[in-house]
């Protein structure tokens, strides 16, 4: 049996992605901030006999630490990682606060590396890391698109070159790791006038990752597996 684990999957595109990775039988553990509180997984949890909702939150070492040493007490071996788990601050030039992108940049970039990094044990030697970037992260693209999502824009060009850093660690491996776009998909986030549902942007996704070997580590792409610029 496959194991997936996937943040911020209380709603949204993790939601989506627990859904899907649940109803094609894989063991899927969901994290969240508040798991008594995500009555959608907790649902899925009573439907699906491999399916655990567990505490983290990105912005908590503590969290990081004991969900890791849970998963290795427990001898789980991942073969997905899907680190969805992000926020964006609408701060446009004029209005830009330290606390803004302090708290983007923690919980885009920071969470997602040590949780990499204290997961690394439990990565199967052909497991992949699916890091959730944003074609807002495109230096050539200069961020096009929303005009007071800056902070959220540097930290998904950082999370790009945490990917890279990834891959460069992964080398000599069978593992992994590449920064997706989901593009622009109609969520909390996203906003009603987005052209994409969760599901069309989670099945677009998951067929691309089945799709990924060793050679495609390191890239930027977009849900269809094609490379976005840098």
């Amino acid at each position: 049996m496959e194991t997936v684990l996937i943040t911020g999957a209380n709603r949204g595109i993790g939601l989506g992605f627990a859904k899907r990775y649940a109803d094609r039988g894989c063991r899927v553990i969901a994290t969240c901030r508040h798991p008594s509180d995500a009555r959608d997984l907790q649902s899925l949890a009573q439907e699906h006999d491999d399916f655990s909702v567990e505490k983290l939150d990105m912005l908590s070492d503590d969290d990081i630490v004991s969900l890791a040493a849970a998963l290795s007490k427990g001898s789980i071996e991942l073969d997905w990682v899907i680190s969805n788990a992000g926020i964006l601050r609408n701060e446009a030039f004029g209005d830009w606060t330290r606390q803004g992108f302090s708290d983007t940049l923690n919980t885009n970039v920071t969470g997602p590396a040590l949780l990499a990094q204290a997961l690394d044990p439990m990565i199967s030697k052909n497991g992949k890391i699916v890091q959730l970037s944003s074609g807002l992260g495109s230096l050539d693209w200069a961020g096009a698109g929303m005009t007071d999502a800056d902070s959220y824009s540097v930290s998904k060009a950082a999370l790009n070159m945490l990917t890279v850093r990834l891959a460069l660690a992964y080398q000599g491996t069978n593992r992994c790791v590449v920064a997706m776009s989901p593009g622009w998909v109609t969520t909390d986030m996203g906003g009603s006038d987005a052209t994409l549902s969760v599901e069309q942007s989670v099945s677009a996704m998951t067929a691309t990752i089945d799709s990924l070997t060793a050679k495609d580590t390191g890239r930027f792409i977009d849900n269809q597996g094609n490379s976005i610029p840098w």
